[in-house]
Parts: C-alpha cells; sequence; structure tokens
C-alpha cells in the first residue's frame, strides 16, 4: 500500500470524476463511513455506493430523513475503474467485500482517518491521517478543493459524521469546530438538532435494554479512573458511549449475534494523549482473539469476529489491557 499526501488524494479523485466508481465502506458501516460515500458519490456522476454487509440504526435514520435510503447497495458492478474505500485502511474490515476485491482489476483507494492496521499485499493507495476527527472531515476539506458543490444534504452528512465521531466534540482540533461551523451554516440546521433527533428516534425498548446493561456491568476502580465493562445485550458500542456519559473513564461491552461476536471499547480524551493508550491499536490485536479484525481510534474502538464463543475472553482481555494502562496513571 502506498501513502500518498492530500494534494495527491485531491489528484486521484479529480482523475477519476467520470470513470466508474464505487464508494465503500468498513462492515456495519455507521454515520460517519455511510455519510462520508454518500457525500462523495455526489462528485462522480457514476459512482455506485455498495455496502458490505448492513449499515447502523443511526447510519439508517440518517438516510431516510434525506429520502436516501435507496442510495447503497449490495451488489458490486461488473465493471469498476476505482473503488473507494471510506473510514477503513484494509480490506479486512470489508468482510467478505474485501474477499472479493483483492482479485479485482480496480484501483483501490483508502480514506480513513484511524491507526494503520497491518494488511495483505495489495497495490493500493492510501490517505491515512489520524489529525482529522473523521473521515468525514477529511472528505468535507477534498470537496472543498475540488470545488465540489456542497448542497444542505451533503453539508448534512457530512455534519453527522464529524459529530458522530467527535465523542460529542471531546474529539476535535480546531480545524473541526471550523467545519462544523461552516456545515452548519450550509445545512441550515442547529447543532443541538443531530443529538436531539437522533434521542428521538431511538426506540424506547433500545434505550431501556442500555440501561439494563448498564446496570448489570461491573464498575471497578483502577487507580484514580473508573472502568465499566461487561455484556450487553444487543448494542454494545451504545453501552460503551453510555458507560463514559455516566463519568466512567474507561468502558468494554461485548455482545455476540447468531453470526458474530463484537466488542466496544472506549476512553475519555484526552487519557489517550495522557495515558499514551490507543485503543485502536489495542483492538486490533483483539480482533484476532474472535476470529477477526479490530481497529478504530485512540479513544473509541471495535473488533468483530466470528468466534462467538470467545467474545467474554476476548472482552476481558481488552479490559486487562486497559486496566494496566490505566494503573500507570496515578
Amino acid at each position: 500500500m502506498h501513502a500518498i499526501a492530500f494534494d495527491e488524494l485531491c489528484n486521484q479523485l479529480k482523475a477519476y470524476k467520470d470513470k466508474r466508481v464505487v464508494l465503500t465502506f468498513h462492515t456495519i458501516g455507521d454515520r460517519d463511513a455511510v455519510g462520508s460515500a454518500v457525500a462523495l458519490s455526489k462528485y462522480f456522476p457514476k459512482a455506485s455506493i455498495v455496502t458490505p454487509d448492513f449499515i447502523t440504526n443511526n447510519a439508517r435514520r440518517m438516510l431516510a430523513y434525506l429520502n436516501y435510503s435507496d442510495k447503497i447497495t449490495p451488489d458490486l458492478p461488473e465493471v469498476v475503474d476505482l473503488v473507494i474505500v471510506l473510514d477503513a485502511n484494509n480490506l479486512f474490515a470489508l468482510g467478505r467485500l474485501g474477499d472479493r476485491l483483492v482479485p479485482s482489476l480496480a484501483k483501490i483507494l483508502f480514506i480513513d482517518h484511524h491507526a494503520l492496521h497491518e494488511d495483505i499485499a495489495i497495490e493500493a493507495l492510501a490517505f491515512n491521517d489520524e489529525s482529522y476527527n473523521s473521515t468525514a472531515s477529511i472528505v468535507y476539506e477534498a470537496m472543498k478543493k475540488l470545488a465540489a458543490g456542497i448542497d444542505m444534504n451533503t453539508a448534512f452528512l457530512l455534519l453527522n459524521g464529524i459529530i458522530a465521531d467527535s465523542a460529542e466534540m471531546q474529539n476535535s482540533s480546531p480545524q473541526t469546530f471550523r467545519q462544523v461551523a461552516e456545515l452548519l451554516d450550509v445545512a441550515k440546521k442547529d447543532f443541538s438538532f443531530f443529538s436531539e433527533y437522533f434521542h428521538e428516534n431511538i426506540p424506547l425498548a433500545n434505550r431501556y435494554q442500555v440501561i439494563k446493561d448498564i446496570t448489570a456491568a461491573k464498575t471497578e476502580v483502577v487507580g484514580k479512573y473508573i472502568i465499566i465493562y461487561g455484556r450487553a445485550s444487543e448494542h454494545a458500542n451504545v453501552a460503551a458511549d453510555t458507560a463514559l456519559k455516566l463519568e466512567a473513564d474507561a468502558s468494554v461491552f461485548w455482545v455476540t449475534s447468531n453470526t458474530e461476536a463484537s466488542i466496544s471499547a472506549r476512553l475519555r480524551p484526552p487519557l489517550d494523549k495522557k495515558l499514551s493508550m490507543h485503543l485502536g491499536v489495542i483492538m486490533q490485536d483483539i480482533g484476532r482473539l474472535i476470529g477477526g479484525s479490530g481497529g478504530g481510534h485512540a479513544c473509541a474502538a471495535g473488533a468483530y469476529g466470528i468466534k462467538r464463543e470467545s467474545a467474554e475472553v476476548a472482552g476481558m482481555e481488552t479490559v486487562k489491557r486497559i486496566k494496566e494502562k490505566l494503573q500507570q496513571g496515578k
């Protein structure tokens, strides 16, 4: 994989503007991944948006709000000139779709902001910069440089990605705040709209279950920090996020479905810098324990795999590694 600078990224996008382009993202696409793909697709007249499997409930709500529910498809076109992978820097994160892209003759371009992940040897270009808080932030800068028209709907999509990946703006830089201000202006929305809209649309039963998961979880004091961890009933990521809102410093939750295990870990910014901890790097190893892959941000990361029976073991290994770092922060 060959790393490229921002200017080269823009040159690559410009070179393929009128080609047959597929935009895709990691499995279980979230608002950052899906919003970035749909927003960037507007630059390419012949674009297709392909999902590896399914997208999160919030991503579906985002698309439904714009009447964009039909924008993505599971079907990979037979002829493709360029595949743009958003919010991931490896093919493992695409599940079975990644396997289908390996023998593809199409050029592959990664656009991401996570910690670099070891990958199979493939010919691909990658713009990967952790200084951005989200992939949507990168896409916004690229679309501005390319003079791509950013209308209200595109701004809405990009705002969803930036806000969703910012941990309620805690994982933000001065650039993040500038971008949000500009995009709110274009989208004609108040900042409060985004949190309120998604809160109102979460079913009561789901919120009730998350509260039960948190109540049943283990809470420990490690040094001068608090960690909450345990099994979730359905949405490990929501439970992990909620734990931090309840003043935990770190959280880990795991869940199993009919087909896989998933683990979500969270850390209160800026403890990642203070304790030299990067959850994305930790979760790369954890993903192997459940027969899959992992990665993410310094303060928010996850892992997915087919070894459902190993979910608790992997979850507790994650807890152990985080506690070791928290202990050092005495």
